[in-house]
């Protein structure tokens, strides 16, 4: 009885204690780290959170970008960091759910060392094209492809991309064959779309909506299943004949290190959605074609789960390796 009592007496304190360190943390500055450069991709949307972050915790939160090696220096510098929810990932989706299933060696475990969080926003793809290719939709698209077996170009920002898998995707869908061109960034991929010396690409929806604005690409679909609320007259590829379980979007989400305290799990979480409810945020991100999120931590790693399990039987149904 004594026993029983001196234990639960501990965990009375333990609970205690974790509750404490939820309603005091953070003490000290916050780190978020980017693996990607400066200004582009995770990069606007995770400054803007943190901005927000900080006004709420009073305390600096502190952007570092890490880039290189498709986001996996920046994402093994958070699964060696301490956990103490003092480092924080804002993520792509190569380097937590992607490159798992194509590097030979990573130096961290995406599954054991890294913890999901929360999901921050959803970003769709579009698959464009110069206005003078002999296509004006997905449909006409797909037939000029069959008419021309892999002489067909569709651009990446390299290989192991999501940008790369959406296109083998839509090639495993349709029964197709095109030729994939990796590029080393979205910039370059999409110079070489713009003059058409590529035939079609998909861009990041923000990006490629100021050209489309322009008039220099066409967009053919968006990746996601419904229409982007940014761009509600670009249709979904899933519309088109053969292509009715495509879906493949980016997606930015919020990981810390694996031992990191629930108390503290929980609280980032939190504070997370609450900043991405503002109408200010919010407005700003959907006027960029994403879409913001905020889910339960639950809910993320069960999507983190099934994001790890499509993108695995794209990459070994291609056979892709580094």
């Amino acid at each position: 009885m004594k026993l029983s009592i001196a234990v639960a007496g501990a965990l009375v304190a333990c609970f205690a204690s974790l509750s404490a360190l939820a309603e005091t943390w953070p003490t000290k500055a916050v780190t978020v780290i980017v693996p990607y450069v400066a200004g582009g991709g995770v990069d606007p949307v995770a400054r803007l959170v943190s901005l927000k972050l900080a006004e709420r915790w009073n305390q600096p939160v502190v952007v570092e970008n890490r880039a290189g090696a498709s986001g996996t220096i920046g994402a093994n510098a958070v699964a060696k960091a301490p956990a103490d929810g003092n480092t924080i990932l804002m993520s792509a989706t190569a380097e937590v759910v992607i490159n798992q299933h194509f590097m030979k060696k990573m130096a961290y475990d995406p599954e054991k060392d890294l913890r999901p969080v929360t999901l921050l926003v959803k970003l769709p793809f579009a698959l464009v094209t110069n206005p003078s290719k002999p296509y004006n939709d997905m449909a006409s698209f797909l037939s000029y492809v069959r008419q021309n077996p892999g002489k067909v170009s569709y651009a990446s920002s390299g290989p192991g991309t999501p940008q790369h898998l959406a296109g083998v995707l839509v090639e495993q869908l349709a029964n197709v064959s095109m030729l994939h061109v990796p590029f080393k960034g979205v910039a370059q991929a999409m110079t070489d779309i713009l003059s058409g010396q590529v035939d079609v690409g998909f861009a990041g929806l923000p990006t490629a909506l100021q050209q489309v604005k322009a008039g220099k690409v066409r967009a053919l679909g968006v990746s996601s299943r419904s229409p982007a609320p940014a761009a509600p007259q670009i249709p979904p590829l899933a519309k088109t004949s053969a292509l009715e379980k495509f879906e493949l979007i980016q997606w930015f989400g919020v990981f810390v290190p694996s031992k990191t305290p629930d108390s503290v799990v929980s609280k980032i979480q939190n504070d997370i959605a609450e900043v991405l409810a503002l109408p200010e945020v919010r407005d700003t991100l959907l006027k960029q074609g994403a879409e913001p999120s905020g889910m339960s931590t639950p809910d993320f790693e069960r999507f983190v789960k099934d994001e790890r399990e499509k993108f695995r039987k794209i990459v070994q149904t291609a056979k892709i390796e580094q």
